[in-house]
């Protein structure tokens, strides 16, 4: 297992997994080291979807009063590859973009970004609304 991982022992702290056919469709890119939200849209699914419980560097979080409702891990794509010696090396000039799942749900006061390898927590809008807020390196640009 990779450093910027979660371990197994994460994934059994997530809440239960929300099953919704709306789903929240988070445009997140990378841009050398910042992250930007692109949009934000809705999409109705064919059937209910749940929220996989998968392992990531990167979060989307939900919380209400402080205690966790939903998270969705990923990782954005080409931004830690194996090296030759059986490592991982960070590709940091690197210009990535992902589309995340987020179940719709009524609950929740409270959406962050979160880079689970440093810490960094960013703000972004819940319920979402358009046009979204620039996430930067220093936290949302308004």
């Amino acid at each position: 297992m990779i450093a910027v991982m979660a371990n197994a022992a994460d994934v059994m702290h997530d809440p239960a997994p929300i099953t919704s056919k709306d789903q929240w469709v988070f445009d997140l890119r990378w841009d050398s080291g910042d992250v930007y939200l692109v949009e934000v849209h809705k999409v109705e699914m064919p059937a209910p979807m749940t929220t996989p419980r998968a392992m990531g560097r990167f979060a989307i979080e939900l919380t209400e009063h402080g205690n966790l409702v939903e998270r969705t891990r990923f990782d954005f794509p080409g931004l830690a590859v194996p090296d030759q010696e059986g490592g991982i090396r960070m590709n940091a000039k690197l210009k990535t973009r992902i589309g995340v799942f987020f179940p719709v749900t009524s609950r929740g006061d409270k959406l962050e970004l979160v880079d689970r390898t440093n810490g960094q927590h960013w703000a972004l809008p819940w319920p979402p609304q358009a046009p979204p807020p620039r996430v930067t390196d220093g936290g949302t640009d308004q």
